[in-house]
C-alpha cells in the first residue's frame, strides 16, 4: 500500500469565516517512492470551490448584507 499524506485546506476571503476547500493528498508512487500531488484532482476541487463561491455571490441568502456600490459614491 502506498504511503499518503493528506492535508485539509481552508480558504478565507476578506472578513468571512474560513471554508473547507478540500484536502490535498500526496501519495508515494513510482519506483523512487517520491511523494506526488494529484494536480488533476487539485484543479477539479478548486474549480468546484469557485463554482460554489460564484453561486453564493450570484444568489445570496436573504440574510446576507448588501455591499454598497463604490462607483455610486462618486
Amino acid at each position: 500500500m502506498p504511503a499518503e499524506i493528506v492535508w485539509p485546506v481552508y480558504v478565507r476571503v476578506g472578513d468571512h469565516p474560513e471554508a473547507h476547500f478540500g484536502d490535498l493528498a500526496l501519495t508515494a508512487t513510482g519506483a523512487d517512492g517520491g511523494l506526488r500531488l494529484d494536480v488533476t484532482e487539485c484543479r477539479a476541487r478548486f474549480a468546484e470551490f469557485l463554482r460554489a463561491a460564484a453561486d453564493v455571490l450570484e444568489n445570496p441568502s436573504e440574510d446576507a448584507e448588501e455591499v454598497p456600490d463604490a462607483a455610486a459614491d462618486g
